[in-house]
């Protein structure tokens, strides 16, 4: 059976002219955001050649094809910008956005820059005629309210104005919000951030997070939107066969596809995710922390140079005040939540009534930065949640001062400190987890609002120039020290000013020379292969990962959604060969990197390499470890060569 409905349509919007229309694209040339962000960013806008925060830095957010179906994970709201921190194309993906975005367009396409700050409204009202508003606010407005608007900050202040202005609207509506906080006007580290509404009240535990690569830094610094508010009433059902939007049909679908029900595949796909009984907990917090054991990213990486005794021994406290209590606070009390959409994984474990407990943040603010206490975590992980910050990278931020701080590179008052952290991993003890959360908080305060001239930098430049300029400014510290400040970092490179930090792994495949990274774009487990093989591997890895960010899909889904997304789009819309179409769109990703000058860059920072030898040596690659042992620098560049030609052979080809 073909479908009808073979165009993407796309919501354009000019805030500086405050104008907007729509355009059809053949879904044979575009069915997901990403394909048309890269269509627009190559072809109308050359934003390659541009200033990132110019306002052709256009911001691409829009679900796949399928959003509307009633295929569980099929909600994301993707977006697809230029990156201010890797100063290439990025993708950013949040959860369940798309699920109340019931208007007749697939993606919108935010260009242009707007004097005064910006709140779109988006609403079709069920004709398909879709209206955008211009709603202008102050930006003093703006700043007071994200200080703190009914008692909350931040985002939270920002959505609870927002469901007061606009109380009528997301009652009639069931609409969303996409916000921004003052991470993205003071700092590159700003999240799209979105919160599932019940009738315009925020539903805690259930926020969403598009933050790699800063998104909401585009939004906001490129053109001037503070949030987008939308909703309507267009069925979007109507464009879908039964086969798609009645459940008993899809069982069928499913059943003659792989031979079981379609809950069943979800089900079973998706175990971490829900709850996994071998381990008696679930999501991602609850099932990392007994998977990665004594490889645990903590104290800045620096766990790399930790005997085994010394890891085992803080992945022991990681266990009992960071893991239990999570299970008890979240799992045994069966405190689930979805991102907003139905959905039977209910991945969202939200501990004390309010707390959405995923690892990412929890690491971050966690074992990363010298804190093993989960309640004390907390501290810094809300702030940062709720000033819009990427928890990933903003986690490596403060991971990064604190190591200054403690080898002597910078002093507490330097950076708005009253004090050093507890960072020597050999002396720790379970009470340093509070001084260390509540310094990363003042950190962050400092951070957010561009208090602090050094904190400032970071966030305006990014980890890998920052800690370049600060090698030069403290030249006289460094030689003394005998390290640099670029000596302390992880990072993935682009070019000669851009990075990406590292999802919180211990695996060579999150800095290796891959055009799109801090995301699972990779192969991403604890290993280390010779580098054509992990080339190859991470090269599948990434075109996988392209069917679901594409497609609108979350990755918790990928069990199911691997299997058969390929045969349902050939049965229902006639796209074949979906590995090729993706290679193809790869290529033109790194056509654009290759534009920007952010093409991958060999590593310039000494971490990296001993992250990537200790790496050969702790997963038993005895062959490399042997050429790290012989000359380590040698080595790195021939893993790294060797990875790099095996990519561009594969994407050529």
């Amino acid at each position: 059976m073909s479908m009808t409905n073979r165009k993407y349509r796309a919501l354009f919007i000019d805030v500086t002219n405050k104008k907007y229309w729509v355009e059809d694209y053949d879904i044979d040339d575009v069915m997901g955001p990403i394909e048309l962000g890269v269509k627009l960013h190559l072809e109308r806008y050359a934003s390659w050649k541009k200033p990132v925060y110019h306002p052709d830095n256009a911001l691409i957010l829009g679900a796949g094809i399928l959003a509307g179906s009633k295929l569980y994970g099929g909600h994301r709201l993707v977006a697809v910008f230029r990156s201010p921190l890797t100063r290439g194309l990025h993708v950013a993906a949040m959860g369940g956005a798309a699920y109340q975005f019931n208007v007749n367009a697939d993606v919108i396409v935010i260009e242009g820059k707007s004097d005064k700050p910006l709140i779109l409204k988006i609403y079709d009202p069920g004709d398909g005629n879709i209206e955008v508003e211009f709603h202008e606010i102050s930006e003093t407005e703006v700043i007071n309210i994200w200080r703190e608007y009914n008692g909350l900050k931040g985002v939270y202040a920002l959505q609870e104005y927002l469901s007061e202005q606009f109380k009528e609207f997301y009652e009639e509506t069931n609409g969303r919000s996409v916000l921004t906080g003052p991470a993205a006007k003071y700092t590159s580290l700003g999240a799209l951030v979105s919160i599932t509404l019940v009738k315009g009240k925020i539903d805690w535990g259930s926020e969403e997070y598009a933050a790699r690569g800063g998104p909401g830094s585009v939004l906001y610094r490129a053109h001037g939107v503070v949030a987008i508010v939308y909703g309507g009433k267009y069925d979007r059902t109507k464009k879908f066969p039964p086969e798609l939007v009645d459940t008993s049909k899809i069982n069928k679908l499913f059943t003659e596809l792989t031979g079981k029900s379609y809950i069943t595949m979800v089900i079973e796909s998706g175990t971490k995710y829900r709850f996994d009984p071998k381990r008696n907990t679930g999501g991602t917090l609850g099932g990392n922390y007994p998977s990665l054991k004594i490889y645990t990213p903590m104290f800045n990486w620096n766990m790399i140079y930790l005997p085994v005794e010394l890891r085992e021994k803080l992945h022991e406290l990681i266990m009992k005040h960071i893991w239990e209590p999570f299970n008890k606070e979240a799992i045994e009390t069966k405190s689930w939540k979805t991102c907003g959409e139905a959905c039977p994984l209910a991945c969202k474990k939200v501990r004390l009534g309010k707390y959405k407990s995923d690892y990412e943040p929890y690491e971050g603010f966690g074992p990363f930065i010298g804190v093993f206490d989960i309640h004390e975590a907390q501290k810094a992980v809300e702030l940062a949640d709720a000033y819009g910050f990427d928890a990933i990278e903003t986690g490596q931020v403060v991971g990064f001062v604190f190591d200054a701080l403690e080898k002597g590179l910078l002093r507490p008052e330097e950076v708005g400190l009253a004090r050093k952290p507890v960072f020597d991993p050999h002396e720790f003890k379970l009470e340093d987890s509070r001084i260390n959360a509540e310094l990363a908080v003042q950190i962050l305060e400092n951070l957010a609002w561009g208090k602090n001239p050094l904190l400032k930098l970071i966030g305006e430049k990014g980890l890998r120039s920052a800690a370049k300029i600060l090698d030069i400014l403290y030249e006289d510290r460094v030689r003394s020290i005998g390290t640099r400040f670029s000596d302390l970092l992880v990072y993935a490179s682009f070019g000669e000013e851009g990075h990406i930090t590292p999802n919180y792994y211990w695996t060579p495949g999150m800095v290796a020379p891959l055009p799109v990274l801090g995301r699972y774009w990779t192969l991403y487990k604890g290993t280390f292969l010779d580098p054509e093989q992990f080339a190859e591997k991470s090269f599948t890895r990434a075109i996988k990962e392209m069917w679901s960010d594409n497609g609108g899909f979350c990755r918790f889904h990928r069990g199911w959604l691997e299997k058969t997304l390929d045969k349902i789009l050939e049965r229902f819309y006639g796209i074949k060969n979906l590995d090729e179409r993706y290679k193809a769109v790869y290529r033109k990703i790194m056509e654009y990197q290759d534009l920007a000058s952010a093409r991958p860059s060999y590593w310039d920072s000494k971490k990296i390499i001993d992250y990537l030898a200790n790496a050969a040596k702790e997963y038993g690659n005895e062959e490399w470890a042997s050429k790290f042992a012989i000359n380590k620098e040698k080595a790195a560049m021939e893993w790294w060569t060797k990875f790099y030609k095996k990519l561009n052979e594969l994407i050529s080809t």
